[in-house]
């Protein structure tokens, strides 16, 4: 395979869309698991499926997972995904995304190196929890070390037109806007002049403990209407 690559350790309901997304894609995907059944039916959708005990480190180097870019570990069992990843870092794989069961699994990742670790569940829910407390669409994704990359809509009037230097977002949230959409341009990165528009779609790094209170600033809150 090549360097551009993805091998999905794993076809349980997270492993096996994650590999689906990225075939849909047009990315080429390894996928391996060590139940034969699943890896029959994921033959059906994806050129290289191996059966293979990944936690075996002699068994995961026979599949040639070496020449793979990118290895996303989508194993529950936190014993089997400590030595899967311990096996990929022996050879010599450092671009490791991990799947962990909760925080604990994941601290013990994030002590082996294991950069990208992610908590379905947790990213989902939080997910959920701003668009139902915002009613707009919010994409939360935590990227470690107290941080999240936030991407929502504007729609709050009370900042339109102001330069974002008048805003003092930085200060305020400790928040830093990468990306601003706008009518299918992209201003990226925007200067302390730029200001935002009704309608556009940034992109945002903040710590997760004031997500909240930064969506806010963007996002003015609606009242659901009460039913006569």
């Amino acid at each position: 395979m090549a360097k551009n690559d993805f091998a999905v350790i794993g076809l349980g309901r997270f492993g096996t869309e994650v590999a689906l997304q990225l075939s849909k894609n047009g990315r080429n995907v390894m996928v391996i698991d060590e139940n034969k059944e699943l890896i029959q039916r994921a033959s059906k959708i994806h050129e290289l499926a191996i059966t293979c005990d990944a936690s075996d480190l002699n068994s995961l180097s026979e599949t040639g997972i070496s020449n793979v870019s990118t290895v996303i570990v989508a194993i529950s069992n936190i014993e089997s995904s400590i030595m899967i990843c311990a096996n990929l870092r022996e050879l010599g794989l450092r671009d490791i995304i991990a799947k962990a069961i909760n925080h604990t699994h994941r601290r013990v990742l994030k002590t082996m190196g294991i950069s990208r670790v992610v908590i379905p569940e947790v990213e989902i829910a939080d997910r959920v929890a701003f668009q139902a407390l915002f009613n707009i669409g919010v994409d939360v994704t935590n990227i470690g070390q107290g941080f999240s990359w936030v991407k929502t809509s504007v729609n709050n009037p009370d900042i339109i037109k102001k330069p974002l230097r008048d805003l003092d977002i930085r200060r305020k949230y400790d928040a830093t806007i990468m990306m601003i959409q706008r009518h299918g341009q992209i201003i990226s990165p925007p200067t302390p002049e730029t200001s935002f528009e009704t309608g556009d779609v940034i992109t945002f790094m903040c710590q997760s403990n004031k997500i909240e209170a930064a969506i806010k600033m963007f996002v003015k809150q609606t009242k659901a209407k009460k039913k006569k």
